[in-house]
C-alpha cells in the first residue's frame, strides 16, 4: 500500500491540484463581461524587542496580502489571497522564531509552495539576518445552490471561537504564530446546508500531506437554536483519531454563557507502552461575558486540560506524546484561568488585556495592548507581553510553563485598501 502512495500522488493528486489552481488563475485574467472581479490590499508591520533569561533578540516583521474575488455568475466565485513575509531578525540563528513555519508546524495541506524565497541560515550564525517568505493562504472555489453552499480548495475552517476550543480540531500548529489576523487556510471540500431559519447542518473533510489517509481529517456538525441557546454538535476524525464536541452559548440579560468541550478517542495503534495513558479525554472550556456597558467587555474562560500534566518536569516529556502531535495542543498544564478585558476608550482609542494563568505552577503570561484608530484604513497599536512563572536552570527541565517566556515590546502598524 505505502510503496503506491506516492506513485498516486504525482499521477492524480498534484496534477489534480495544479489544474485547480491554473483554472482559479485563468479565471481571474479572462473576466467575462457579466463577471465581477474585487482586488483588496492589507499590510501589517511589527517592530519588537524581546528579552528573557535565555533569549534576547530584536525583530521586524512584515506582512503583505492581496485578497482577489471573482464572480463567475451569480451563483459562484473564487477567492485568492496571497502573502508575502519580509522580516529581519539582529540574530539569524533565532530566525526560526519570526518564520511563518518551523519544524513543529503542522497544517492540512496536501501541497504547498515552498515557503522561503530567500536563504535559511546555519542555526549558529549570530549575524543580523533578512528573509523573505510566502503563502498561499486561499484558493477556492464557492458555489450556492438554493440552501446549499459548496466550498472547495484552501479555505479558513474554525470551530469554538473560544479563547481555547477544543471542538477547534483541524487548528493550524506553529503556523503564522506573529500574523493570526487571518485564520491560515486548510486544503478541505465543505458543505453547508440550510435546513430552516434556525437549522444548519455541515460536513467537510480535510486533506493532510500527500493526501496520505492516516493524515487527513472529516468533521460533520450540526448548528441549530434552542429557544435563546445556540447548541453546535460535532462529531470529527483527525488522523484516524476520533472527537465528539458541543459548543453551547446562552446569556442572561448582559451575562453571556459559553461552554465549548469534547472527548478525544485516540486510536488504538497510537497508544504508548506505558498502561498510565489512557486513550481517551475529556476536554473542556467554560466561560462567562459581561458587557458591563458601552465601552467595557470583560471574558472569564477556565479551561481544563487533561492530557497535559501537574508536575512542571514532566512537561517537556509529556509534551512528546503522540496526542500532543496529533490533536493542536500547546499547553502542557491541566487546569487554566484565562480573563480578558475590552475597553473603548473613545472612539479612536481601546485598550484589550488578557491572561493565561497556568493554576498548576503559578506561572501566567499577560498581554496588553493600546490601538489608536488612525483613520478608517489604519491602525497603530502597542503591546506589552508579560510573562511570570519560576525560570528554568536546565533547558531540558522546565520549573513553569511560562517562566521561560521572553518578555517583549510590540509596535504594529495596519493598513487595509
Amino acid at each position: 500500500m505505502n510503496s503506491n502512495k506516492p506513485s498516486f500522488v504525482n499521477k492524480i493528486v498534484y496534477p489534480a491540484l495544479w489544474i485547480f489552481l491554473q483554472f482559479l488563475l485563468y479565471g481571474f485574467v479572462l473576466v467575462p463581461q457579466t463577471s465581477a472581479l474585487e482586488y483588496s490590499l492589507s499590510t501589517k508591520s511589527l517592530i519588537a524587542a524581546q528579552k528573557s533569561s535565555q533569549i534576547t533578540s530584536n525583530f521586524f516583521f512584515n506582512r503583505i496580502r492581496t485578497q482577489t474575488e471573482f464572480e463567475f455568475s451569480e451563483n459562484c466565485i473564487t477567492e485568492l489571497d496571497y502573502e508575502l513575509f519580509p522580516s529581519w531578525i539582529d540574530s539569524a540563528m533565532h530566525s526560526s522564531n519570526i518564520a511563518i513555519k518551523n519544524s513543529n508546524s503542522r497544517i492540512y495541506r496536501i501541497a504547498d509552495l515552498n515557503h522561503s524565497l530567500t536563504n535559511i541560515p546555519d542555526s549558529s550564525d549570530s549575524a543580523e539576518h533578512w528573509q523573505l517568505e510566502q503563502n498561499l493562504d486561499r484558493a477556492l472555489l464557492r458555489c450556492q445552490s438554493g440552501n446549499w453552499e459548496y466550498i472547495l480548495g484552501r479555505q479558513a475552517v474554525t470551530f469554538g471561537g473560544m479563547s481555547v476550543s477544543p471542538t477547534d480540531v483541524f487548528a493550524p500548529v506553529s503556523f503564522k504564530a506573529l500574523d493570526q489576523e487571518f485564520r491560515p487556510g486548510v486544503d478541505a471540500l465543505r458543505i453547508i446546508g440550510g435546513l430552516g431559519e434556525t437549522t444548519e447542518i455541515e460536513a467537510g473533510v480535510l486533506t493532510g500531506k500527500n493526501a496520505d489517509a492516516a493524515k487527513n481529517g472529516a468533521y460533520l456538525r450540526s448548528h441549530f437554536l434552542l429557544g435563546t441557546t445556540d447548541l453546535t454538535p460535532l462529531l470529527a476524525g483527525f488522523q484516524e483519531n476520533k472527537l465528539l464536541g458541543l459548543t453551547v452559548q446562552t446569556e442572561y440579560g448582559l451575562l453571556g454563557f459559553v461552554f465549548d468541550g469534547a472527548v478525544i478517542i485516540q486510536r488504538k495503534s497510537a497508544q504508548e507502552t506505558s498502561a498510565a495513558i489512557p486513550d481517551k479525554w475529556t476536554v473542556w472550556t467554560l466561560g462567562l461575558n459581561l458587557q458591563w456597558n458601552e465601552k467595557l467587555f470583560t471574558m472569564l474562560d477556565f479551561h481544563h486540560n487533561p492530557m497535559g500534566t501537574t508536575k512542571p518536569s514532566e512537561y517537556l516529556n509529556n509534551a512528546a506524546s503522540v496526542i500532543y502531535q496529533e490533536y493542536p495542543l500547546s499547553l502542557m498544564g491541566q487546569d487554566y484561568l484565562l480573563p480578558s478585558l475590552v475597553y473603548q476608550l473613545s472612539p479612536l482609542w481601546s485598550l484589550s488585556s488578557s491572561v493565561i494563568s497556568n493554576m498548576n505552577d503559578g506561572s501566567f503570561i499577560n498581554t496588553s495592548q493600546l490601538e489608536w484608530n488612525i483613520t478608517e484604513d489604519s491602525l497603530l497599536s502597542g503591546s506589552f507581553i508579560l510573562a511570570s512563572g519560576k525560570q528554568s536552570a536546565l533547558s531540558a527541565e522546565k520549573q513553569s510553563e511560562f517562566g521561560d517566556s521572553p518578555n517583549s515590546f510590540q509596535l504594529v502598524f495596519k493598513h487595509y485598501r
